[in-house]
């Protein structure tokens, strides 16, 4: 087993399948499943370009990142490890000083209790670290809690921009949701944009930030989307490339040019939300099905500017690690 082997653990988790994470479990040290069925964790390698194993012999890698993936219902997000480790067991356990879990990963070298916020404040920088550097920071966690500060109430049921209108609250508070608006980008197929973990209460600036690459970005048209065929193409045939010929992609094998792309490309979401790591400024994320990478689909990341920064796959951020995807100015 590599730690694959769950298609969909997010709808798993979500239907209350539980029986089938618990045998998964039962075969595959490296993961763990919170007492409360909510959270499950999984240690695995991950080829070094797509979000994919590399036990795979359709999947060559001369390297590979380490992982660790965490599944919530509505969620997917992974943390980067260090991939010299030999790791060895992983557990949850829910910590009151924290109030949140606590992981435990170990390994023959060293063993690490850790939890959520902790890793991704010291292990997921973006920025090129070496071996060394990735496991002097693992050896460093110490399962900080995260710092306390003043919680702002969302007061609101609503937002307003001066773009698209009214967004009302959605499933989440910190979720906001407008009406469908034609998106000329699209050929005019109208959509929803969300603006994700905004509490207006604290980030002031949000809106108006959203505004203008709103504006920006709404005023592309088809013609704008045919000029960036070439790097969603180039998504596909990297991806393609790696997985090797299958006849069920045939069409996607001899497509005559790049535009021809847009074909087996359905935008499904629109994104608007911070990037909490680096830059902190607000981008646009356009969350597409395609055909080629069914599992993880396509994302186009625009910048405040209306600039196309980002095609690959629907990884759960917004900058890539190492690089993977980001377009250069």
């Amino acid at each position: 087993m590599n730690g694959w082997e769950l298609e969909d653990p997010g709808e798993d988790i979500l239907f209350k399948r539980t029986k089938k994470i618990r045998d998964f479990i039962k075969n595959y040290p490296l993961a763990a499943f919170s007492r409360d069925d909510s959270l499950l964790m999984i240690l695995r390698r991950y080829h070094p370009q797509l979000n994919c194993s590399t036990d795979d012999p359709d999947y060559p890698a001369e390297g590979y990142r380490m992982g660790l993936a965490c599944y919530t219902a509505t969620s997917y997000t992974y943390f980067i490890l260090p991939a010299g480790l030999s790791y060895t067991g992983i557990s949850i356990r829910y910590d009151k000083d924290i109030s949140d879990f606590a992981v435990t990963i170990s390994s023959q070298e060293l063993t690490r209790v850790t939890n959520r916020w902790e890793l991704g404040e010291k292990m997921n920088n973006i920025a090129s670290r070496t071996e060394a550097e990735r496991i002097a920071a693992f050896a460093a966690l110490s399962n900080e809690r995260r710092p306390v500060k003043k919680t702002v109430p969302i007061t609101q049921t609503s937002i307003d921009s001066t773009v698209i209108g009214t967004l009302h609250q959605g499933d989440f508070e910190d979720w906001w949701i407008s009406e469908e608006i034609a998106i000329p980008f699209w050929d005019g197929k109208a959509l929803p944009f969300t603006f994700m973990d905004l509490n207006p209460n604290e980030d002031s600036t949000f809106i108006a930030e959203a505004d203008v690459l709103l504006a920006a970005f709404l005023a592309k048209t088809p013609i704008d989307r045919l000029t960036i065929s070439h790097h969603v193409y180039r998504n596909c045939m990297d991806f393609l490339d790696a997985i090797g010929y299958d006849e069920d992609d045939d069409a996607l094998w001899h497509m005559k040019a790049p535009e021809a792309v847009w074909q087996f490309v359905t935008c499904t979401h629109m994104y608007v939300s911070r990037e909490p790591y680096q830059d902190k400024g607000i981008y646009l994320q356009l969350v597409c099905r395609c055909d080629w990478e069914q599992e993880h689909g396509l994302q186009l990341v625009y910048n405040k500017e209306g600039r196309l920064i980002r095609v690959s796959a629907s990884d759960g951020h917004i900058l890539g690690w190492q690089g993977d995807g980001m377009i250069e100015a």
